[in-house]
């Protein structure tokens, strides 16, 4: 039973947890992050940028504008508060079906999903107020820095072990 529990987590979790990541990421994307910055003048979104100043994140929220700041908090926000959960879900199946064993390599895709949503919480404060703080958006630029390094090393991380793998399977031909 044991052995089939190890089979079943990183297997089908993988599968379910990667489709859900491709299709939320399609659908943030490809709609929802081109309906917000349709009106700003070519600023991205918040956490589309590798960091930001105050002078850009003013820009962004003047000319999102009150229309363009709901549509981000109903309908872009709640996607990327899910959309951590299930890479990170995503990636530490990948890592457990690579490593065939538990792995402390897990805990970066942790650490980047703690990023993410604190990012995203930053974005929903900034989003929210009328009245932007300096501070909150030094922050929230500093935590969209690491999210975007966790993000890098998460994928570095992969690869290697994927070619690893390769290279193991081929070695044992």
């Amino acid at each position: 039973m044991q052995s089939e529990n190890k089979r079943f987590f990183p297997k089908y979790t993988a599968i379910v947890s990667g489709v859900l990541t491709v299709a939320i990421n399609g659908v943030m994307n490809l709609f929802l992050i081109p309906a917000i910055e349709a009106n700003t003048g070519g600023i991205r979104c918040f956490d589309m940028n590798i960091g930001y100043d105050y002078q850009t994140a003013s820009e962004f929220l003047m000319l999102l504008g009150e229309r363009g700041r709901h549509f981000y908090l109903d309908y872009q926000l709640p996607l990327d508060f899910v959309f951590p959960v299930v890479y990170t879900l995503f990636f530490i199946s990948l890592i457990f079906l690579l490593r065939k064993s538990f792995s402390p390599l897990a805990f970066i895709p942790v650490a980047l999903a703690a990023t993410d949503l604190t990012e995203n919480v930053l974005s929903e404060i900034m989003l929210r107020n009328p009245v932007l703080s300096e501070t909150t958006v030094k922050i929230a630029s500093a935590v969209t820095v690491a999210k975007t390094i966790l993000m890098c090393l998460v994928f570095l991380i992969l690869i290697i072990m994927i070619v690893r793998k390769a290279a193991e399977k081929l070695k044992n031909r």
